[in-house]
């Protein structure tokens, strides 16, 4: 059953990434410093297994897990973001129900490279170690556009 899950996530990331695609097209280069045009984006919002502390998950993803993620060829940043609290509006704006122990964010400097990343043995290699230590997750491919560049 493991890896029919590997396999049927690559298929969904694969997926999710040639919609991408057609809806926005790939971008063209970028200065080194500050991108000129659109980032490519994978969110991963990730729930640890019910049996884990949430130290032995933060544990596991960073000294474990992101070491993995390192070794997939067209990431150029990799980010972990720990939650350590959430509110909800109280305006009138319904609550959005997403109990979540972390996020993951993979850039990729086009969608040709996110592709070819999801596609590679060395992601096969990330998902399986997932199954160790996450109990749901929810992926999301995504368009980043900055408003505000840092600096």
């Amino acid at each position: 059953m493991g890896e029919q899950r590997l396999t049927a996530t690559r298929r969904s990331i694969l997926a999710m990434a040639a919609a991408a695609a057609a809806g926005g097209g790939a971008s063209g280069a970028r200065a080194a410093a500050q991108p000129t045009g659109p980032m490519y984006k994978i969110i991963s919002v990730l729930a640890r297994k019910p049996d884990q502390t949430v130290e032995e998950f933060v544990k596991h993803w960073e000294e474990v897990h992101a070491p993995l993620v390192k070794s997939v060829a067209g990431v150029v940043r990799y980010t972990l973001s720990i939650v350590k609290g959430s509110s909800a509006r109280t305006d009138g704006v319904g609550p959005l129900e997403l109990p979540a122990d972390g996020f993951a964010e993979l850039w990729f400097e086009d969608m040709a490279s996110l592709q070819k990343a999801a596609a590679s043995d060395a992601v096969k290699t990330v998902l399986k170690d997932g199954t160790l230590f996450v109990g749901r997750e929810v992926d999301f491919v995504v368009e980043e556009k900055v408003i505000i560049p840092s600096g």
